[in-house]
């Protein structure tokens, strides 16, 4: 996996009005659901984008095919990826800590993904 991030210089206020209304649906489809996670798919078409939305649960992605991406994070942090298939990230949040984002398929490939977030790290937070 490779990453370059860069700042954007200026956020738009349509982009501010869809970073605002970011909500919790990390993926596009939610394939399963326990008490301890959730587990998305997440399948992108070249050109294909997922809106803003808002991690507060600790989570991992796991990168089913090869492909490129390009995220823009809510304080204007861009940051382009290129995955192969297998590659993995994990991000742990502290009390209060979200983080909110987009992901667009910057590629030729269609992208896909699974996404876990772990849900026993809300109460792990909240001690």
């Amino acid at each position: 996996m490779a990453m370059v991030a860069e700042r954007s210089p200026e956020v738009s206020n349509a982009l501010r009005d869809e970073i605002s209304m970011a909500d919790a649906r990390v993926g596009q489809t939610l394939v399963s659901e326990t008490n301890l996670v959730r587990v998305w798919h997440i399948t992108l078409a070249p050109g294909e984008r997922l809106g803003f939305h808002k991690h507060e649960l600790d989570y991992c992605w796991i990168a089913i095919t090869a492909g490129q991406s390009r995220s823009m994070f809510a304080d204007g942090t861009i940051v382009e990826t290129r995955y192969q298939p297998g590659d993995c990230k994990v991000f742990s949040f502290g009390k209060d800590e979200t983080m909110i984002h987009d992901l667009s398929n910057t590629g030729d490939t269609t992208l896909a993904f699974t996404t876990i977030e772990f849900k026993g790290s809300i109460a792990r937070r909240d001690q």
